[in-house]
């Protein structure tokens, strides 16, 4: 009797002992597997959270200014004749080049390129901004519009005898729908009696309205450098458009034209995204406490190539210093400083290079080319 007791006693033991074991196994298990979980989610968190890269000390397109600031003043009674101009401060130059900004149609202020702007006065750019659209103006009047406020601002800064517009240095920039008409003005600027666009940068041009068909462009001056920015998330129209005006400016030689394609990059955030909406550099916050709100949205969406173009936050970033600001510096300095063709910006590492993220990983480079 007393062997079957002690017999069951030990059954018992060694069952209450495997249950002990199989539980310390399972919760091990368990352990692991939380472990890796986090490890897992730390990753794709980390994944997630990468950075893009900063703005450049110097060269082109850094953040090395001759000057800190800018002053604003404006001219025109109608709508359609008004127009604003800044100009470089801190230290005041005696005599400065003037750059023709045209807005696109659709972002008709000056606070949707103010980070542009202020970029190239503080590098020592008066910038003319005309208000070329007006009330109830003819679509067909724009270019005689901005034609007007040029001649307009070229009479009054003479007038006022501050800064000296220096018009042997005059460029051109047109954004979006606003590229049709940079290079429509390009192209009659010796009809109307205006400086020669001895720069004509053209990002994302779009010609979707009525009001920005080009015209003859072989009356650009074989004089001008011609920088054309694409990217790979326009539509086939505007990319066809770029490629218009790129080949149908034929008075250009083609070693001083460029045709620069942006490709999209959807690692990090903010992303890089090839689209008419990058070309805008606001200098104001946008919704952050809504993307603060819902930072885990947000971060979906910003891997997604659908929403991402709608929820960025269209803040200035790398598109802004490694596109629009660095390749108009370095038209400028090959046409006005070095007096040379566009050959070392075609072959140029440094103008291809987008930066890193912040993990290391290089953003995709520029795709630059003379036959587009």
């Amino acid at each position: 009797m007393a062997t079957k007791v002690a017999g069951q006693i030990v059954s018992i033991v060694r069952m209450n002992c495997d249950m002990k074991i199989r539980n310390m196994v399972i919760r091990n298990k368990i352990s692991i597997i939380v472990v890796m979980l986090v490890l897992i989610t730390s990753m794709v968190e980390a994944r997630r959270i990468q950075y893009g890269p900063v703005q450049q000390i110097a060269g082109p397109g850094g953040k090395e200014y001759p000057h800190a600031g800018f002053t604003t003043w404006e001219s025109g009674i109608e709508p359609h004749e008004r127009y604003l101009v800044f100009e470089p401060a801190n230290p005041t130059p005696q005599k400065a080049g003037l750059v023709l900004l045209i807005h696109d149609l659709m972002y008709p202020a000056p606070q949707y390129y103010m980070g542009h702007i202020r970029h190239l006065c503080r590098r020592g750019w008066i910038v003319l901004f005309p208000f070329y659209e007006g009330t109830d103006q003819p679509a067909k009047h724009y270019m005689f519009n901005i034609v007007r406020s040029l001649k307009d601002y070229l009479m009054r800064s003479f007038e006022r005898n501050q800064i000296e517009t220096d018009q042997t240095r005059f460029a051109i920039i047109g954004k979006g729908s606003g590229g049709i008409l940079a290079a429509n003005t390009a192209a009659v600027y010796d009809y109307f009696g205006m400086p020669i666009p001895k720069v004509l940068m053209i990002t994302m041009p779009d010609s979707n309205y009525a009001s920005t068909k080009l015209l003859d462009l072989s009356g650009i001056s074989r004089e001008t450098r011609l920088g054309i920015i694409s990217g790979d998330r326009v539509t086939e129209e505007e990319a066809i458009v770029a490629r218009d005006i790129f080949y149908t400016a034929d008075r250009v030689k083609t070693v001083n034209k460029i045709f620069i394609t942006v490709q999209s990059d959807y690692y990090g955030q903010p992303p890089l995204i090839g689209d008419k909406k990058s070309t805008l550099t606001p200098e104001y916050p946008k919704a952050e406490r809504f993307v603060a709100k819902y930072h885990n949205d947000f971060l979906q969406s910003y891997n997604s190539r659908m929403l991402a173009p709608y929820v960025r936050a269209d803040n200035i970033e790398s598109f802004d210093w490694f596109v629009d600001y660095r390749v108009f510096d370095m038209l400028a300095i090959a046409a006005f400083n070095l007096n040379r063709d566009l050959k070392p910006m075609k072959k140029s590492e440094e103008l291809t290079s987008m930066g890193y993220w912040s993990d290391g990983r290089k953003v995709k480079p520029l795709i630059i080319t003379d036959r587009p």
